[in-house]
């Protein structure tokens, strides 16, 4: 048996034990505490940020999808215009025709007064996350234009004649912009934008209208009713917006700055718009807007010769002023009605002051709606799927796998050229007239009229990968022709005679399919062709004072104006320098067909004879141009063979 004492010592120093084992674990466990609070307070990612509710549909600069993400927008817009205005006043149609003159004839008075005019815009808007900083927005579609005009009766006077309602249509200017966020915290937002505005639209439409003669003639449609700028302009901007709870708002600024006159002679002058609006989201997803805009816009620099009817509009100095307008507006995004991705958004507006360069016709209301779609970035999926694995010394020599498959979109620019620079004269009749002036020498068989200059302008394709060295697919693209009007003219003596020749091509356009082989990974060549259209005109003036006015016509009236299609085919090669960017250098010939003005018959000398004249050209040409493409990859699918 052992001593009591001895039993007590042994149960005592276990107690002790068992009191040091349990401090030792509390302080562990203090320990562990502190350590995973400390890796909760680094490691936790900060709460999400809710996303800004989108600015009003009529401010620009505020797209920024993210990066890999498509941001879709399909806007029509409707502006009403009516009532004339010198500077805040209002004026009646025949107070105009009494007291203002004529742009060409300061001695002669108007004799037409638009009275109301409706524009529609059919606008598409894609705008691309490049990074979560920067995007890159494309702006273009259709647009078409229809007035209502009084036709005064005779030289001078009050008295109606009637009434008349051309209309105009055609491509609108396609814009290409850059947005840059420069700051952003969980308030405020400031993004810079910058763009180039491309002469895709028409400066050269025309109109038939009633006459204050009572006849019916077709010419050049006045600045107004064109479609187009003619100028390649430079878009600068800056957006701020902010938002706290169920709270936005922001200020934005834009201008449209033309770089120098069309081909026509003149320019739209500087146009500068400046936003402020406030925003209220009821629930997410659902916002409204008040937004006021002030903007000026300079009168037209310069005149096109072209556009002289006795009217208003076809005074340039009769275009540009300020205006302040009040908009409102609402947002809803899809998720609320089941279509998560789409945003429908619309804006209305009337101008409250108005400050014009008169006689002009005033604004009277805006509309605009708009869908958009937000693509998410299916380009993360690997494009290069399905691909044979690449080995050896290539893999070395390409630090990045190319991304040739799926969507691409890019930039292109360059110099054309006519192919054939010769445009022809046809004089056909029973022996006078015509026949007989071209007989004497006094009218010209031809003119050589070239309309060479710069080329710029967008295109979209999409390739498809055969095998690892060879891919087809098509490829659409836009372009404004910067080499507007070429044109000759004709002097004889005997009889005195003038005639002018006029050739004018202002955009091309094609749509085509393309064949290439990969020479390298990054590296292609390929063929192209495939369909092409552009708009041509085509006009000359006959004109002989001592056979007056027998012989005193053409003109725009007895030109040739539409939209031609025929072919076209080339070449070129593509360096894929990024994984995603590549550069281009190609070359297309494009042929439109032949083009002849409607005959103008000339009848004079003997009785019984009669002739008429004809004026034609073929539109062709070749294209030298480079360009870069931004390849999204998506819609990639894997090569239909697994090798060449």
């Amino acid at each position: 048996m052992r001593p009591r004492s001895l039993r007590y010592f042994r149960l005592d120093s276990r107690r002790r034990r068992c009191r040091l084992l349990a401090v030792a674990a509390a302080g562990l466990l203090d320990v562990s505490l502190v350590q995973a609070a400390d890796v909760s307070k680094t490691d936790a990612a900060p709460p999400a940020q809710p996303a800004p509710p989108p600015a009003p549909l009529g401010v620009f600069g505020d797209a920024l999808p993210g990066a890999g993400n498509l941001l879709v927008t399909l806007s029509p817009t409707f502006i009403g215009n009516a009532h004339s205005l010198i500077g805040t006043q209002g004026v009646s149609a025949q107070q105009i025709v009494a007291t203002t003159p004529w742009y060409w004839g300061p001695t002669a008075p108007l004799r037409v007064v638009p009275t109301t005019r409706l524009d529609e815009m059919q606008s598409v808007t894609l705008a691309y996350g490049v990074t979560k900083d920067f995007s890159v927005v494309l702006n273009t579609g259709l647009i078409e234009k229809h007035i209502s005009y009084i036709i005064f009766n005779g030289t001078s006077g009050i008295i109606p004649r009637g009434t008349s309602n051309p209309g105009t249509e055609s491509l609108q200017d396609t814009q290409l912009s850059g947005i840059w966020r420069v700051y952003q915290d969980p308030i405020h937002r400031v993004q810079l934008n910058l763009g180039m505005s491309f002469p895709t639209g028409s400066d050269h439409n025309i109109a038939t209208s009633l006459q204050p003669t009572g006849v019916w003639a077709t010419g050049r449609a006045f600045y107004g009713m064109q479609t187009g700028t003619g100028t390649f302009d430079v878009l600068p901007g800056i957006l701020y917006g902010g938002f706290v709870g169920p709270w936005s708002w922001g200020l934005s600024y834009r201008a449209r700055l033309p770089l120098t006159v069309n081909d026509e002679g003149y320019m739209w002058g500087n146009y500068q718009e400046a936003n402020g609006w406030v925003g209220y989201s009821w629930i997410p997803g659902f916002t409204t807007t008040f937004r006021v805009s002030g903007n000026i816009q300079d009168h037209i620099v310069g005149a096109d010769p072209w556009i002289v009817a006795k009217i208003q509009a076809a005074d340039p100095l009769f275009y540009g002023g300020k205006r302040i307008e009040l908009f409102g507006g609402a947002s809803l995004d899809g998720k609320l009605i089941g279509v998560p991705g789409l945003t429908l958004l619309v804006e209305g507006g009337i101008p409250v002051y108005q400050d014009l360069n008169g006689p002009q016709l005033a604004k009277a209301w805006q509309a605009t709606m708009g869908l958009r779609w937000k693509a998410t970035d299916v380009a993360a999926t690997p494009v290069a799927e399905g691909l044979p694995a690449r080995k050896g010394p290539v893999e070395a020599a390409t630090p990045f796998a190319p991304i040739w498959s799926g969507l691409y979109l890019g930039l292109n620019s360059g110099y054309s050229w006519n192919a054939d620079d010769a445009t022809r004269f046809d004089y056909v009749g029973s022996g006078g007239g015509f026949v007989a002036l071209a007989a004497r020498g006094a009218v010209p068989a031809s003119f050589s009229l070239n309309n060479s200059g710069f080329i710029g302008g967008a295109q979209i394709g999409y390739n498809r990968l055969l095998s690892d060295k060879f891919l087809t697919g098509f490829e659409t693209d836009v372009q404004g022709l910067a080499v507007g009007v070429s044109e000759a003219n004709w002097f004889a003596a005997s009889p005195p005679t003038y005639v002018q020749g006029v050739r004018s091509q202002h955009n091309l356009g094609t749509v085509r399919g393309r064949l290439g082989f990969l020479a390298t990974e990054t590296l292609l060549a390929y063929g192209t062709a495939g369909l092409a259209f552009g708009e041509a005109d085509l006009s000359a003036v006959w004109f002989s004072p001592s056979l007056a006015p027998k012989l005193n016509g053409g003109g725009t009236a007895y030109g040739y104006q539409d939209m031609r299609t025929g072919w076209t085919g080339g070449g070129g090669v593509e360096w894929m320098f990024l994984p995603k960017w590549s550069a281009k250098v190609e070359y297309l010939y494009y042929d439109l067909g032949t083009a002849t003005t409607l005959p103008l018959q000339a009848v004079y000398g003997s009785k019984g004879l009669f002739s008429n004249a004809s004026y034609r050209a073929r539109f062709n040409g070749d294209v030298i141009r480079a360009g870069v493409n931004y390849h999204f990859g998506w819609g990639a699918l894997p090569p239909v063979l697994d090798k060449f």
